[in-house]
């Protein structure tokens, strides 16, 4: 018979609720990727989701003025490129573009994670992991966590900023983007900018340590992940400040 004390324990779990996962996230990502890996991506999915609709909803007051100003921008740039447009055509185009900022957030965050996670499968694979879809999408959930924060800081921000003066939602960001004018910078300075404010890089950061713990790409290669995705996220905003 052997000697019980000379028998190794039983490896130990990290029995965390799933709800704990979204404290730990601040504080210790990698043990939360490491722990799901393998767990179905619906719950951080569907909470992500509900929160930042929830958000969008709350923070509309604050943003109402900013989006004005954003989408009267958009529309004099489109007259400029197309000075055939008439004033019922801006019109009608305003009109959309208003209804698209009122409940964009209802379609456009779902589809959004879900876009964003298949980008993520494809550089985890690339880069040399094995993350499944619901692994891609599970990084991407809980990655964009700092996304919610970001919300909540507007709406802080609303309390005692006057946005209603403001004409940009750069102006709110947490990066240098926010100190320029937005009616002298191009767009391309704003959106590249724009790519390198606080919330931003903590998102990349969490994509990197994703990829790794949760799909296990080498860890040599987690600072190339992050530069990757950052890079890849940045492609539609250097395509928008280009175009103009």
């Amino acid at each position: 018979m052997s000697d019980p004390a000379s028998v190794s324990p039983p490896p130990t779990t990290d029995q965390a609720g799933k709800f704990e996962d979204f404290v730990d996230i601040f504080f210790s990502p990698a043990k939360v990727f490491a722990r799901r890996a393998t767990a179905s991506p619906a719950l951080p999915f569907v909470i992500v989701t509900v929160l930042l609709i929830v958000l969008f909803w709350v923070n509309r007051n604050v943003m109402s003025s900013i989006m004005d100003a954003e989408i009267s921008k958009q529309m004099e740039a489109a007259m400029k490129k197309n000075p055939s447009m008439t004033a019922d055509q801006l019109a009608a185009g305003k009109a959309i573009g208003q209804k698209v900022a009122a409940f964009g957030a209802i379609v456009f965050v779902p589809i959004g994670l879900l876009l964003i996670a298949l980008l993520t499968w494809i550089v985890g694979r690339v880069l040399g992991g094995k993350p499944s879809y619901g692994t891609a999408l599970l990084i991407t959930s809980f990655a964009w966590i700092p996304r919610v924060v970001e919300n909540v800081l507007v709406s802080l921000q609303g309390l005692v900023l006057d946005t209603s003066r403001m004409t940009s939602h750069f102006q709110l960001q947490l990066g240098p983007a926010r100190f320029l004018d937005p009616a002298t910078a191009s767009l391309l300075q704003l959106n590249l900018l724009g790519r390198v404010d606080l919330i931003t890089l903590w998102v990349t950061v969490l994509f990197a340590i994703g990829l790794v713990y949760a799909g296990k790409v080498p860890r040599s290669k987690m600072v190339l992940a992050g530069v990757v995705m950052w890079v890849v996220g940045s492609l539609p905003a250097i395509y928008q400040g280009l175009k103009g």
